[in-house]
């Protein structure tokens, strides 16, 4: 694992560029320009949509953090007011740190669909504004969606967030001393003590890197197809994402995302290759994705009775 690619020395201090950020910025930055280049062969403003693109990137990174502060408030409350280590006195310094971490994204920790929540309602309105079509907005910036939340993915794997349950497939990987799923299992006593690394974890973060990937790919591919019908691009990558994360989340194993009830699922977990009392099912994540389900259900009945011819009354 690579969660610092370098350090730089500034005024003397060294200051580590984390592998987080800089996938993070990389899928953004691949998801922006995607979303011009098809801007501009639709015939909007290219300009107006990376104005577009730069709020949305802004709304969205705030609103994932802001998920992921909300979900683990209790954590960040205890850190801030007990310390993040073992010494009984803080300095102001060291107060200012342990508060200031709802702050530390490049360490981890962003909620996804509370991102695409933010980022949609900038969409929405900067193209009422414009007098562009929501739905329009929407399909041109599904396929970079995906393709950059891939890279976001890998990202987690650099830093260690976002890992998987013990397993003991042959792909199962360990993350070293340093890491954020280290330092997790550490807190809840998983790790044997001096052992430099953790058990063998599923690999979730490249699970649902590779589905990104492929759904980007898919949903590119389909452009074309489903071109006369504004808002099935989004609709389709929103719905696969749901799925793919509901799926996911069986094998995820950090902490931090939380269950709305933990479900004895012995038989699922041993078919799954995990230890058989590791909770399945609901975590948070799932729930959220059955909730987009829902809701992407209702919208297609909605737009089903918009667009349905109306009959003549006899």
């Amino acid at each position: 694992m690579f969660p610092v690619l370098f350090t730089l020395r500034l005024g003397g201090r060294e200051i580590g560029v984390h592998s987080y950020g800089v996938l993070i910025a990389v899928g953004l930055a691949l998801g922006i320009v995607l979303a011009y280049r098809q801007a501009r062969r639709v015939g909007l403003d290219a300009g107006r949509m990376l104005d577009a693109a730069f709020w949305m990137t802004l709304a969205g990174l705030v609103a994932s953090r802001l998920a992921y502060v909300i979900v683990n408030v209790r954590d960040f409350a205890r850190v801030c007011v007990e310390g993040s280590g073992s010494a009984t006195t803080r300095s102001f310094g060291g107060v200012l740190s342990d508060c200031g971490r709802v702050f530390a994204v490049w360490q981890g920790g962003l909620v996804f669909l509370g991102g695409v929540a933010g980022a949609a309602w900038v969409a929405y309105r900067f193209s009422k504004r414009e007098g562009w079509s929501f739905a329009v907005v929407g399909d041109l910036f599904a396929p970079a969606l995906a393709l950059g939340h891939a890279f976001g993915r890998v990202g987690c794997y650099a830093a260690g967030c976002c890992f998987g349950k013990a397993s003991d497939v042959a792909w199962a990987v360990a993350f070293p001393r340093g890491s954020v799923a280290f330092d997790e299992l550490t807190t809840v006593g998983a790790i044997i003590p001096g052992a430099g690394v953790t058990p063998p974890l599923h690999p979730t973060q490249l699970y649902e890197a590779a589905g990104e990937l492929v759904i980007g790919i898919a949903l590119v591919a389909l452009r074309r197809r489903v071109a006369h019908r504004p808002g099935a691009l989004l609709i389709g990558y929103l719905a696969a994402y749901a799925v793919l994360r509901f799926v996911v989340e069986l094998f995820r194993g950090d902490v931090a995302r939380g269950f709305i009830a933990e479900l004895d699922t012995p038989r699922l977990a041993a078919l799954l290759r995990m230890p058989p009392t590791e909770p399945v099912l609901l975590s948070v994540g799932q729930l959220g994705s059955l909730l987009l389900l829902a809701v992407l259900a209702a919208v297609i009945v909605w737009r089903r009775r918009r667009i349905a011819p109306q009959t003549p009354a006899p």
